[in-house]
Protein backbone atom coordinates (compact mmCIF):
# COMPACT_ATOMS: atom_id res chain seq x y z
CA UNK A 1 0.00 0.00 0.00
CA UNK A 2 2.34 2.48 0.75
CA UNK A 3 4.94 1.86 -2.11
CA UNK A 4 1.95 2.64 -4.71
CA UNK A 5 1.52 5.77 -2.25
CA UNK A 6 5.06 6.78 -2.70
CA UNK A 7 5.34 5.55 -6.32
CA UNK A 8 2.32 8.44 -6.57
CA UNK A 9 4.09 10.79 -5.22
CA UNK A 10 7.22 10.29 -6.91
CA UNK A 11 5.60 10.78 -9.60
CA UNK A 12 4.77 14.53 -8.79
CA UNK A 13 8.43 15.37 -8.75
CA UNK A 14 9.69 16.65 -12.77
CA UNK A 15 12.54 14.74 -13.57
CA UNK A 16 15.70 15.64 -15.73
CA UNK A 17 19.02 14.34 -16.97
CA UNK A 18 22.12 15.40 -14.32
CA UNK A 19 25.68 15.47 -15.54
CA UNK A 20 26.85 11.85 -16.55
CA UNK A 21 28.92 10.57 -13.82
CA UNK A 22 27.97 13.75 -11.50
CA UNK A 23 27.73 12.43 -8.09
CA UNK A 24 28.39 15.94 -5.95
CA UNK A 25 25.45 16.15 -4.57
CA UNK A 26 25.28 12.58 -3.47
CA UNK A 27 25.63 13.02 0.35
CA UNK A 28 24.33 11.25 3.71
CA UNK A 29 20.68 10.76 2.64
CA UNK A 30 17.70 10.12 5.48
CA UNK A 31 16.12 7.67 4.29
CA UNK A 32 12.64 6.56 5.54
CA UNK A 33 11.87 3.43 7.18
CA UNK A 34 9.36 2.68 4.17
CA UNK A 35 12.26 3.51 1.97
CA UNK A 36 14.94 1.70 3.44
CA UNK A 37 12.68 -1.18 2.80
CA UNK A 38 12.89 -0.90 -0.55
CA UNK A 39 16.39 -1.17 -0.71
CA UNK A 40 17.71 -4.93 -0.83
CA UNK A 41 21.19 -4.47 -0.27
CA UNK A 42 21.84 -2.20 2.61
CA UNK A 43 24.41 -0.71 3.87
CA UNK A 44 26.18 2.37 6.11
CA UNK A 45 27.38 5.56 4.90
CA UNK A 46 31.27 5.49 5.97
CA UNK A 47 32.36 8.81 4.36
CA UNK A 48 29.93 11.95 3.79
CA UNK A 49 29.26 9.92 0.34
CA UNK A 50 26.24 8.42 0.11
CA UNK A 51 27.03 4.85 -0.09
CA UNK A 52 24.97 4.08 -2.93
CA UNK A 53 27.01 6.96 -5.28
CA UNK A 54 29.35 4.59 -6.70
CA UNK A 55 31.20 4.79 -10.18
CA UNK A 56 29.31 7.70 -11.36
CA UNK A 57 25.84 6.34 -11.21
CA UNK A 58 22.97 5.69 -8.30
CA UNK A 59 22.86 2.00 -7.38
CA UNK A 60 19.20 2.33 -6.58
CA UNK A 61 18.10 5.19 -8.55
CA UNK A 62 14.88 3.41 -8.73
CA UNK A 63 13.95 3.03 -4.93
CA UNK A 64 15.68 6.29 -4.26
CA UNK A 65 14.62 8.41 -1.43
CA UNK A 66 12.13 11.54 -1.78
CA UNK A 67 15.17 13.90 -1.03
CA UNK A 68 16.98 12.42 -3.51
CA UNK A 69 14.16 13.02 -6.10
CA UNK A 70 13.66 16.40 -5.09
CA UNK A 71 17.04 17.79 -5.32
CA UNK A 72 17.28 19.91 -8.05
CA UNK A 73 13.29 19.97 -8.82
CA UNK A 74 13.03 22.59 -6.85
CA UNK A 75 13.01 25.99 -7.14
CA UNK A 76 14.83 27.40 -3.82
CA UNK A 77 18.59 27.75 -3.57
CA UNK A 78 18.80 25.10 -1.07
CA UNK A 79 17.54 22.47 -3.45
CA UNK A 80 19.08 23.66 -6.31
CA UNK A 81 21.87 21.83 -8.77
CA UNK A 82 24.90 23.75 -7.95
CA UNK A 83 25.82 22.89 -11.95
CA UNK A 84 22.44 24.43 -12.98
CA UNK A 85 20.82 21.22 -14.11
CA UNK A 86 16.87 20.48 -13.35
CA UNK A 87 14.17 20.39 -15.15
CA UNK A 88 12.22 22.64 -17.28
CA UNK A 89 9.38 23.50 -15.02
CA UNK A 90 10.60 23.34 -11.61
CA UNK A 91 8.06 22.92 -8.75
CA UNK A 92 7.95 26.17 -6.44
CA UNK A 93 8.92 25.96 -2.99
CA UNK A 94 5.21 25.84 -1.94
CA UNK A 95 4.84 22.64 -4.40
CA UNK A 96 7.60 21.19 -2.66
CA UNK A 97 6.02 22.10 0.70
CA UNK A 98 2.56 20.36 -0.03
CA UNK A 99 4.77 17.27 -1.69
CA UNK A 100 6.61 17.05 1.49
CA UNK A 101 3.73 17.31 3.88
CA UNK A 102 2.06 14.37 1.88
CA UNK A 103 5.47 12.68 2.24
CA UNK A 104 5.44 12.81 5.70
CA UNK A 105 1.62 11.64 6.12
CA UNK A 106 2.59 8.56 4.07
CA UNK A 107 5.25 8.26 6.56
CA UNK A 108 3.43 8.62 9.83
CA UNK A 109 1.26 5.81 8.81
CA UNK A 110 3.87 3.58 7.96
Amino acid sequence: MFDSELEALYEKIPTFKCIPGCMDCCGPVPFSKVEWERVKDKRKARSLKCPYAVDGKCEIYEVRPFVCRLFGAVDTPTMTCPYGRGPENKLTEAEARELTFRYLNILARG
